[in-house]
């Protein structure tokens, strides 16, 4: 995907006051050993990088900590075959470095983790290690604001149109962590009022696409479904819950249990007692997936008079989220986040 990697690590940089070397996948999305650079942007003169703590960047996607085994780095040794220092350590049979396998030789005690997720067995996994200690920022909603700017001035998102339909559903990719969207579009047939995909028919989806939103999708249906990239118990918010709140749009989130009340925590506000939000407690996935799609159902089968009154009240808090979004407060919010959990490891 196209975006600004490097800016965005130059600005956690700085955010950290300069003490840390930072590491990041590189470009976006990718998650390879080989794709793991430094950033040395800001071109800082008279400075040892080795003497600096390291922060790794595995904010952009959810953790995989087998991924990263030492069964997986020798599929791609040959990558690093002209790095010294982790041909010495293969000479010396170091063992379970995991991501510092990427700098093996690095005596720093343990590395900063920086991910965007919650409610883990990654992240324990990872401190069990001892090599690591885990720091959460939400990354995404910083790259989000850049991404969606234009929503905060666009008018379009602002105009009045008839509905084609109560729900818009996107489901680009159906495969790895997100194969559950199968089950739920198998299911889904049966529910009305529904528009999947983009209403202009003509867009053409690319890798970009997460990073682009179309105004009528938002202007001619009531409420997002938010199809996120984790469904399991896991809480890892992306883009794709986002952009509907850049754009001021209602929404439902298959996600883990406790998204809802996580983004209470920032001071969004979210759609209870318009929209039964019950689904956010249930531990069980398929079970929290079916309390969506009956809501759905429940609400397409009122009389119009309440659906009328529903998503106008909704989109009064959808306006509201919106505000918030682009508000410096969120953005302070989320940039002391990041400085207080890294600083405070």
């Amino acid at each position: 995907m196209s975006v600004p990697t490097t800016n965005l690590y130059n600005f956690v940089t700085q955010v950290l006051e300069n003490k840390f070397l930072i590491k990041y996948f590189y470009p976006w999305g990718e998650k390879a050993f080989q794709n793991i650079i430094d950033n040395q942007e800001d071109n800082r003169p008279n400075l040892d990088y080795d003497d600096l703590p390291v922060v790794m960047c595995h904010d952009q996607e959810p953790l995989d900590f087998d991924l990263y085994n030492d069964g997986q780095f020798e599929k791609q040794q040959t990558t690093f075959k002209n790095n010294p220092n982790v041909q010495r350590a293969i000479d010396q049979e170091y063992k379970d470095l995991n991501l510092r396998w990427v700098d093996p030789l690095n005596k720093t005690k343990y590395w900063i983790l920086l991910h965007s997720e919650l409610n883990s067995p990654q992240i324990t996994k990872y401190k069990s290690t001892g090599l690591f200690k885990c720091a959460y920022w939400w990354s995404h909603a910083i790259i989000a604001r850049d991404w969606y700017r234009f929503a905060e001035y666009d008018q379009r998102l602002l105009e009045l149109h008839s509905k084609v339909a109560n729900w818009l559903v996107y489901a680009r990719d159906t495969t790895g962590k997100r194969e559950y969207r199968k089950r739920f579009l198998d299911i889904l047939r049966f529910v009305s009022n529904v528009q999947l995909g983009s209403i202009d028919t003509d867009a053409v989806v690319t890798s970009d696409s997460s990073a682009e939103y179309n105004h009528e999708d938002y202007t001619k249906t009531n409420c997002s479904i938010v199809l996120e990239t984790v469904f399991d118990n896991r809480i890892h918010l992306t883009e794709k819950t986002l952009r509907p709140v850049a754009c001021g749009h209602p929404f439902m989130i298959l996600s883990g249990p406790g998204t809802l009340e996580y983004l209470h925590t920032y001071g969004f506000e979210t759609f209870s007692p318009f929209i039964d939000e019950s689904y956010d407690t249930e531990p069980h996935c398929d079970k929290r997936m079916i309390m969506v799609l009956s809501e759905m159902d429940r609400i397409n089968k009122l009389p119009q008079a309440d659906q009328d009154h529903i998503w106008k009240a909704c989109a009064a808090i959808a306006r509201r989220n919106k505000e918030l979004f682009f508000s410096d407060k969120f953005f302070n919010l989320i940039t002391q986040e990041l400085r207080t959990n890294v600083l405070s490891v």
